[in-house]
């Protein structure tokens, strides 16, 4: 998605309409900078704004997102290309939301047994001890739940027996035996419990 190429259209349907950045940003309850931001390329509108945005140009959202008015030769082509890149996006942020958990849990247990050596090992009154040992315990549990969460909401479970993709619950994720990104649940659809595997499309 060409944010550059996003930010000069909404400028130029802005002008079209003869609007200033201040005059659409007060019809859609953002401020001027957020308007600028977009028009230097910098973001998109988020989806609440999206919406109102293309009424008020009178455009579609595939039109916003490539950036320019469709021809009604070249529309169906345009939409499934922007499908397409959407896809890829959403992919490749599942990518990078995997990896981000893989590296919480390893500084998690990192920031635990390192502080847990410390308390071990090194000279300290008692208390303090204790305390290294619940706040080290504390912050470990705490990159666990964001690691979980990410796991529950990135991509799907997909059930062993019927093929059902499917977000389980954060406790059915909390819960379940697992081996990897593995668990053991059960489906929403087939209602039996199977080993179902993680993938994200």
């Amino acid at each position: 998605m060409d944010y550059t190429k996003i930010g000069n259209f909404i400028m130029s349907e802005r002008k079209a309409k003869k609007l200033t950045q201040a005059k659409l940003a007060e019809k859609l309850f953002v401020s001027e900078k957020t308007i600028s931001k977009w028009e230097n390329g910098n973001g998109i509108p988020d989806t609440n704004t999206l919406q109102k945005l293309c009424n008020i140009f009178e455009i579609t959202i595939n039109e916003l997102l490539n950036g320019e008015r469709f021809s009604a030769e070249n529309y169906e082509n345009k939409a499934e290309n922007i499908l397409l890149q959407l896809q890829k996006t959403t992919e490749e942020n599942n990518k990078m939301f995997f990896r981000l958990e893989i590296v919480l849990v390893i500084l998690g247990l990192m920031f635990l047994f390192s502080f847990i050596a410390i308390a071990s090992f090194v000279q300290m009154a008692n208390w303090l001890r204790i305390i290294l040992i619940i706040y080290a315990v504390f912050i470990f549990l705490l990159t666990a739940m964001v690691g979980l969460r990410i796991e529950q909401v990135v991509g799907f479970y997909e059930c062993r027996k019927c093929k059902h993709k499917f977000i389980p619950t954060f406790k059915q994720v909390n819960l379940a035996m697992h081996i990897g990104r593995t668990r053991y649940m059960k489906c929403p659809k087939c209602n039996k419990k199977s080993w179902c595997r993680k993938v994200l499309k």
